[in-house]
């Protein structure tokens, strides 16, 4: 799957092979004001799903950063780090948070297998 996916409302994912991707999607630039500062998990650490391994911090709050699967770090976005309006100006392309290899490949089936069945039921909605 090539396409970028709805996680958590206001997160998109897009999985390559074994690599998620992870950025902040329309919705969450939304929540946004004009000052906020991108804190990303490090490269090499651990990531869970649920658990929080990042944030965007506002003057009105924090936006939490999830994993979507169980793995490791292999690569954050440091050019959002050093101009954080790239996720304003292109959340979708050179605005990503960050990537994640995934631990078990056939985790990663069961997502993409229950994120297609909840996109076809919302399409019948």
């Amino acid at each position: 799957m090539n396409d970028q996916i709805t996680f958590m409302d206001y997160l998109w994912i897009q999985i390559d092979d074994d690599v998620v991707t992870v950025g902040v999607n329309e919705t969450g630039i939304e929540e946004l004001d004009d000052n906020f500062k991108v804190e990303l998990p490090e490269e090499g650490s651990i990531v869970v799903p649920n658990e929080v391994c990042g944030e965007i911090v506002t003057d009105q709050g924090s936006l939490n950063l999830y994993s979507p699967l169980d793995g490791k770090i292999i690569e954050t976005n440091g050019a959002v780090l050093d101009n954080n309006s790239l996720l304003k100006d292109d959340c979708y392309h050179d605005g990503w948070l960050f990537k994640i290899e995934v631990d078990n490949v056939e985790d990663l089936r069961e997502f993409e297998t229950q994120v297609d069945f909840e996109n076809d039921v919302d399409e019948l909605e």
